[in-house]
């Protein structure tokens, strides 16, 4: 238990002595003064002074808590490790020549205060060289191993580290460079250029020079800066260069004059003065040197602190690969240019006329300069607006015109995106469209066109859309009922501009027509025909009407499929969807309220015909499908059958030549003598129902001629002979008509 305690109370005991090494001892310090330097040892701040520092003259010794030495002179303090109590303070005053710092092995323990008081004459400033430790400036708060501090006309510069870009301060009337430098460090004995110079007007110039390299610093106004005083700073940019600057936080005053209020004040060489207000955005990607002052206005009173003028921004300093375009578009072509960063947070910038924008626009009859810096070619999209207009029909009528686009400024960085043609056509006049380079296709919204360029059709106003549509389809012409329409081409990839300079459409102005949109469409064999009413997937604007005019191959018939139709509720008038073909002019189909949809198999080309109500609830859309059958079936049917005669009439006419043939061989043709008139008469009633007989003649008897032929061809004879009349004569005289005998001859064929 005794050595517990023992060993208890030397802890605490030797706790104590650490805790006030004043109380443990004390040291002796010879300590030598330069000419012209003070040395002042002051207790630190927050310390207790209970240790002495004492002058040990030959005679006296006197103590106190902090002294003043102007020569050499012997110091004992009634502690052992002074170091901990005191700060020192080594002081030269009226500097007007180069400073060299030197050290004071005596008092390297301290913390330690080397202070130049700076004294030019009344009509000249001092420029302080710091070109061998360059200066960066830090918060009031921020600290570092060596830190300047500089003050003028008892105002605070600022707080500076070593390894910074300042090169150079140019100071006005008196000022105080002091170095603060831990204890137990050694001095940095950097030699700091002093030179007078011609008189300034603002309380302190920054000369700066920024690295070959990327490279962000920071600034700061001065702390309690006076009213009307001013801070200039002078910037060096390394060529290919490029600057930023940016306001991080700022504070301004209550102003005596509002109008006076603190502004940033830039000037580049050759270049008017540009002033910009704290709160807006501060010059970017400025090549060349430049100048930035921050002046102070009269303020209307006594203002704390907090409240005063306080400036903190950053300078920002990149190398960038720079692009100029510059040039003027043409006036008739009345064209605007619209150059867009993709992506905002990319590195790549876009300046016109020296400002900084993420979207640029040029318009025609407009001379531009445009930069771009860092910016590669697929980082950037174009978008060229053109309008055509035609306010004559004298100039336009019926004349059809090709869309394209002249693009001459190729030095415009980017990838060319999308082209707007914006047609304004001469009052109550149509659009016509059509494809030199094929028909076009619907594209609905959520299809993929599968092609490099897509077509947007729609109205100017109320910026009503008609739909898409993309090359390599069935839609040959398309009709609009306005005279002011867009057309958008969309390019999904496009590495050739030369492709803008082709015909995408070409457009005429015609007179008014009946429906709102006309259609004109050849579908194909290969692949279904897609159609969907304007706007799809939206409705149709109330009372408008669209037809399509399906024109088939006469080999062809369609089968039309309603893939999705939405009706409205109407107040009166239905919607209506009819079919009615072109050349019989039938109506296949005509819609009742809430009928469903039925498929058609139509046998020709025909009109489809929708109509909207006048006041809809709700949407009137469709969208139908097209898909040709080849009708040659019945065509062939036809022609077999028409074949099929003519063979069965050929077979008979030879079966008859063979026939007639063997009748001639085996029994004559037979002329037969008229008998009196008793016998003619009875004659004539047995063949009173054979009066209709070919050639109607009436018939004579003949000879039964079943034993010549055979039972079928008595058959045939029957099915296919009629009967000639005529006279027989007696060879070489003339005959009486009492003589003359009347004949018949059965003819077969």
């Amino acid at each position: 238990m005794r050595i517990w305690r023992f060993t208890c109370f030397s802890l605490l005991f030797g706790v104590f002595l650490l805790s006030v090494p004043e109380l443990t001892g004390s040291a002796e310090l010879k300590i030598a003064v330069e000419f012209g330097t003070t040395i002042r040892i002051n207790t630190s701040a927050g310390k207790t002074p209970q240790c002495k520092v004492c002058i040990r003259p030959n005679t006296q010794q006197l103590c106190q808590s902090s002294v003043v030495l102007r020569s050499d002179t012997l110091l004992d303090f009634s502690c052992s490790q002074p170091e901990n109590v005191f700060t020192v303070q080594i002081i030269r005053d009226n500097v007007i020549y180069n400073i060299e710092p030197k050290e004071h092995k005596a008092l390297q323990k301290f913390n330690r205060t080397f202070i130049w008081n700076l004294k030019p004459p009344a009509t000249k400033s001092l420029h302080l060289n710091f070109s061998r430790t360059g200066l960066r400036q830090i918060q009031p708060t921020d600290s570092c191993p060596d830190v300047y501090m500089l003050a003028v006309e008892n105002v605070s510069i600022g707080r500076f580290c070593q390894n910074g870009t300042i090169r150079q301060v140019d100071v006005r009337n008196a000022g105080k460079l002091s170095l603060e430098v831990s204890g137990g460090r050694a001095l940095d004995k950097k030699f700091i250029g002093v030179s007078l110079g011609r008189l300034i007007n603002s309380l302190a110039n920054f000369h700066v020079v920024l690295p070959e390299k990327s490279s962000t610093q920071d600034f700061f106004a001065p702390n309690a800066f006076p009213e009307n005083a001013e801070t200039m700073w002078y910037f060096t940019v390394p060529q290919t260069y490029y600057t930023d600057v940016h306001i991080l936080s700022y504070t301004v005053p209550t102003c005596l004059q509002p109008e006076n209020i603190p502004t940033m004040k830039y000037t580049w060489q050759g270049k008017e003065p540009l002033v910009k207000l704290m709160n807006v955005s501060q010059p970017s990607v400025e090549p060349g040197n430049f100048n930035l002052s921050i002046k102070n206005c009269k303020m209307s009173g006594p203002q704390p602190p907090s409240q005063g003028l306080m400036v903190h921004f950053q300078i920002t300093a990149i190398k960038r690969s720079k692009g100029q375009c510059e040039g003027d578009l043409p006036e008739k072509q009345v064209l605007q240019i619209h150059v867009k960063k993709k992506d905002p947070k990319s590195a790549c910038v876009l300046k016109l006329d020296s400002v900084r924008m993420d979207t640029i626009t040029i318009a025609s009859g407009n001379h531009f300069v445009l930069n771009s810096f860092d910016c590669n070619k697929d980082e950037v999209e174009l978008t060229v607006s053109q309008t055509i207009e035609c306010k004559e029909w004298r100039d336009c009528a019926s004349t059809s015109f090709p869309l394209t686009f002249n693009y001459e400024q190729q030095c415009i960085p980017g990838v060319l995106k999308t082209i707007i043609w914006l047609l304004h056509g001469p009052q109550n006049s149509a659009v016509e469209l059509q494809s030199p380079a094929g028909d076009l296709r619907y594209c609905p919204p959520e299809d993929k066109c599968n092609s490099i360029i897509l077509l947007n059709v729609s109205h100017v106003n109320p910026g009503i859309t008609l739909g898409q549509f993309c090359p390599k389809g069935t839609i040959q012409k398309i009709q609009i009922r306005e005279s002011k329409i867009a057309i958008t081409a969309s390019v999904t990839s496009f590495n050739d501009r030369n492709l803008a300079t082709k015909p995408v459409l070409t457009y005429s102005f015609t007179q008014d027509i009946s429906e709102h949109y006309i259609f004109t469409v050849a579908p194909k064999m290969d692949n279904p025909t897609v159609l969907a009413t304007p706007a799809w997937p939206s409705g149709m604007k109330a009372s408008s009407t669209v037809s399509w005019i399906v024109n088939l191959e006469p080999q062809f018939k369609s089968n039309l499929k309603f893939r999705n139709v939405s009706q409205p509720k109407c107040k009166e008038v239905h919607t209506n969807i009819a079919v009615q073909t072109i050349r019989s002019q039938t109506t296949l189909y005509s819609t009742k309220k809430d009928e469903k949809m039925k498929d058609l198999l139509v046998p020709e080309s025909f009109y489809l015909n929708m109509t909207n109500c006048k006041s809809p609830t709700g949407a009137f859309r469709a969208m139908m499908e097209i898909t040709l059958q080849n009708g040659t079936s019945k065509l062939l049917g036809i022609i077999l059958s028409i074949v099929g005669v003519v063979l069965v009439i050929v077979t008979a006419v030879g079966i008859w030549f063979v026939l007639r043939k063997k009748k001639r061989n085996k029994a004559p043709p037979v002329s037969v003598y008229n008998p009196d008139d008793a016998e003619k008469e009875e004659y004539k009633e047995a063949t009173t129902d054979e009066s209709d007989a070919p050639l109607s003649a009436p018939a004579l008897p003949v000879r039964n001629a079943e034993n010549l032929v055979t039972k079928s061809n008595a058959l045939l004879d029957n099915e296919l002979c009629g009967y000639v009349q005529g006279q027989s004569t007696t060879s070489g005289s003339p005959k009486t008509s009492e003589e003359e005998g009347n004949y018949e001859t059965r003819l077969c064929v």
